[in-house]
């Protein structure tokens, strides 16, 4: 059952006069935006002025993470302020991922949902007075459930449009769905027209929301769009505008070679028009619901933030990926920084000074706590163990937080990922991975090498050691599980046998 906040707080608190009344929360996340596709990040190909502007408004972290290279762990770690191990939501889906006798090692198992008991940041926000709404990719149900019991309803949403266990779109164009695999098909979108696009559509619901939310209440919109998960389909009404910008930047004249990367491929340059088209619409689509939030007299009263799940997907088996996170290395499902690094943007005009970009490293699990102390509710401690609020670096009051490390756990094996199961923790400009298959530790300082080119653990051995025990005694501490060498593991069947080049 949950441990909702008391009924008595929660009719003081709705008592309060409009002079009281406490900032909205608009939380965009991206699906699969890698931390290189924004103009402010260095992109030179995708278009995304609004973001960029967002940016220059609010704070930008540019060592900003997500909690888990892959999506579903990442969304849990947001509403909970735990990270996604504690929770023993490690992987997508509800899935182990792949296993076997190909495999050294044997993934643990993976809870498909938000614990119940758990108090969600909807829940807290709930319980002082907040409508709430989730609008978009959900993802927090395990592939196998067929009820609702874990859908937004049962984590502290008043309304949920489009979201359910499935993460990505049967077709970003409407009726949005698919008939090779209809568990894909959107919900509550029945009221579109053909032509329409999932990503305009998505923000037209979000936008009626905005303008028909009580003024009498604070709201929390956590708006997930799909986009620009696959299936790469395009805007076509942008397509032939990449095509020719793709053309006037040359990339017609030679193919990106790729970068090797264990026995996969990275793509060295961003140059597919069909993706582009994706991010901006995306933007153009962020741009609208802020025009609306302004329109509407609500900008100075709204806490607006901005972040991806995981990394772009720029790594497979072959060049087939849509993206490049270049400079960083590798990408989504890898827990190199390409994997895991995201663009956090958070803009409150009342507090939040406009400007700010920090390095300081900061994490998904950090939302909850921040979004607490910027609208001046009660922390939860006992709920967002993992989360630090973010405040101090966003007013300006300092430039570095009072946390040591952060953590990633992903003890699972995925088709894009030829690593392997792996590790890490992030220490000031020191980060350190170790792949558990071998325990070969890699350290690499991420603010001079954001590329982790330079492995420095034969030179700086102590440090290493050191980092390596903090990561094995969080490990311990949190309760993460952890992935078993498999005893039926066979080397000539090895999965990575043949892959890349």
């Amino acid at each position: 059952m949950k441990h909702f906040i008391p009924l008595l707080l929660l009719l003081a608190t709705t008592a309060c006069s409009q002079a009281e009344r406490k900032p909205n929360v608009v939380l965009f996340l991206i699906d699969d935006l890698g931390w290189a596709d924004l103009g402010i990040t260095g992109s030179e190909y995708y278009e995304t002025p609004r973001i960029d502007q967002l940016a220059a408004e609010g704070a930008f972290f540019s060592h900003g993470y997500a909690a888990n290279p892959v999506c579903s762990p990442t969304r849990a770690s947001i509403l909970t302020g735990q990270y996604p191990s504690r929770i023993h939501m490690t992987n997508h889906s509800g899935s182990e991922g792949p296993k076997g006798k190909g495999h050294k090692l044997t993934p643990p198992k993976v809870a498909g949902h938000i614990p119940l008991e758990q108090t969600t940041l909807a829940e807290a926000l709930k319980a002082h007075g907040y409508q709430t709404a989730h609008i978009g990719k959900w993802h927090l149900t395990a592939h196998h459930y067929k009820g609702k019991d874990y859908f937004p309803e049962a984590n502290g949403f008043d309304i949920n449009i489009a979201g359910h266990r499935m993460g990505q779109p049967g077709d970003y164009y409407y009726p949005y769905k698919s008939e090779q695999h209809p568990s894909t098909n959107v919900p509550d979108m029945e009221d579109g027209n053909p032509g329409d696009y999932l990503t305009d559509a998505l923000t037209d619901k979000a936008i009626d929301f905005v303008k028909n939310a009580s003024r009498e209440q604070p709201f929390f919109l956590n708006f997930w769009y799909y986009t620009v998960h696959t299936p790469i389909i395009p805007d076509r009404s942008k397509l032939e505008k990449y095509e020719q910008k793709a053309r006037e930047l040359g990339y017609h004249k030679d193919k990106d070679p790729g970068r090797v990367e264990h026995q996969s491929l990275s793509r060295t340059r961003q140059d597919n028009a069909r993706y582009a088209t994706m991010v901006e619409s995306m933007d153009v689509n962020i741009g609208r619901l802020l025009d609306t939030l302004k329109a509407e007299g609500l900008e100075e009263d709204t806490i607006v933030i901005f972040l991806s799940d995981n990394g772009g997907l720029s790594t497979g088996v072959g060049l087939g990926a849509p993206t490049s996170c270049d400079p960083l290395r590798a990408g989504k499902a890898w827990v190199y920084e390409g994997g895991i690094r995201s663009p956090i943007i958070v803009k409150y005009p009342k507090k939040v000074k406009p400007g700010i970009a920090s390095e300081q490293p900061a994490v998904s699990t950090d939302l909850f706590p921040t979004i607490l102390d910027l609208a001046g509710l009660p922390l939860l401690p006992d709920q967002h163990l993992d989360g630090v609020a973010l405040t101090p670096i966003l007013t300006g009051a300092e430039d570095k937080l009072d946390r040591k490390s952060i953590y990633i756990h992903y003890p699972h094996y995925h088709h894009i990922n030829t690593q392997g199961p792996a590790g890490a923790i992030r220490e000031g400009h020191w980060k350190l991975i170790e792949p558990y298959e071998t325990g070969e530790i890699e350290l690499y300082n991420v603010v001079a090498d954001p590329g982790e080119t330079d492995n420095l653990a034969d030179k700086q051995p102590e440090m290493a050691k050191n980092m390596q025990a903090r990561l094995h005694a969080w490990l311990e501490e949190s309760g993460s599980r952890r992935a078993e060498p498999n005893a039926d593991y066979v080397a000539e069947e090895d999965w990575r046998i043949g892959k890349g080049k």
